[in-house]
């Protein structure tokens, strides 16, 4: 992963990574997890772009 968005930012991409220790991919909303609120980053991060 740490490639692909070393490749996106080196071509002017905006991007956000976030790994969150303990949990794989696919963890929904991440209620009651390290990973709580990752989906108010994300359309944070989104909003940002739309600009």
């Amino acid at each position: 992963m740490r490639a692909r968005i070393d490749a996106l930012n080196a071509l002017g991409i905006a991007t956000e990574f976030h790994a969150y220790e303990g949990l794989g991919h696919g963890f929904g909303l991440g209620t009651g997890t390290i990973a709580e609120g990752w989906i108010n980053d994300a359309i944070s991060f989104w909003e940002r772009q739309m600009k």
